[in-house]
């Protein structure tokens, strides 16, 4: 069984997960009927991208209803949920009616981990992959993830970065202050790269917890 119209990544997927994933789309839905939207628009939303990154440098109390209300002024209901176990969903977006949902899992969710399913889930919305009845592609999930690599970190400033291969806390968070980005964001960049080892500067790592 597949979920058709719901963008999601289907690694580890399985038929008990898809079956998880129909009950979390549903409290997702109910959730969202709260939620007052304007009409959907893209090119609005768009404009938004930097201020959304913007809020990558501060607490959920802080941009939590900032980033609900510019997203509902798009057409956009947010919804955090938490994570059910064996699901392995952290994040997915479809279209219910008129207003389009983005749900995302938070709890105990590493800060960089959240912003780059935002960002990959934003992609989605904005490339209309939602809008179609199959589920998403392995082409248009790598696109997704490509988005919100780039948008998070300027590839170029990466790349030098990279290129001076000093991975010192203090040059990572010298990048980080240059780059306008979390500490923690950088530090999974650098991690999902193998450029850095997992068990390294751990406390550059932010964990979100949203109610």
């Amino acid at each position: 069984m597949s979920i058709p119209g719901i963008a999601y990544r289907k690694t580890g997927m399985n038929h008990e997960s898809n079956y998880t994933l129909a009950a979390w789309s549903q409290k997702a839905k109910l959730e969202a009927r709260k939620i007052d939207v304007k009409p959907i628009n893209i090119d609005k939303l768009i404009k938004y991208i930097d201020t959304f990154r913007s809020f990558t440098l501060a607490s959920p109390d802080e941009f939590c209803s900032k980033l609900q209300t510019l997203l509902a002024s798009c057409g956009i209901a947010l919804i955090f949920l938490p994570h059910i176990e064996g699901s392995y969903l952290s994040g997915a977006s479809f279209l219910d009616g008129k207003k389009i949902i983005l749900g995302l899992t938070v709890r105990g969710k590493d800060a960089d981990k959240f912003w780059f399913r935002f960002f990959h889930e934003l992609y989605h919305i904005i490339d209309g992959h939602i809008n179609s009845v199959a589920i998403t592609t392995d082409e248009e999930e790598i696109a997704a993830d490509e988005f919100a690599k780039y948008t998070l970190i300027n590839p170029k400033a990466f790349q030098e970065f990279v290129q001076n291969s000093n991975f010192s806390k203090t040059e990572i968070l010298e990048f980080a202050k240059d780059n306008n980005i979390s500490p923690g964001i950088v530090l999974g960049r650098l991690q999902k790269e193998n450029l850095v080892r997992y068990d390294q500067y751990h406390d550059l790592k932010i964990k979100y917890v949203i109610a």
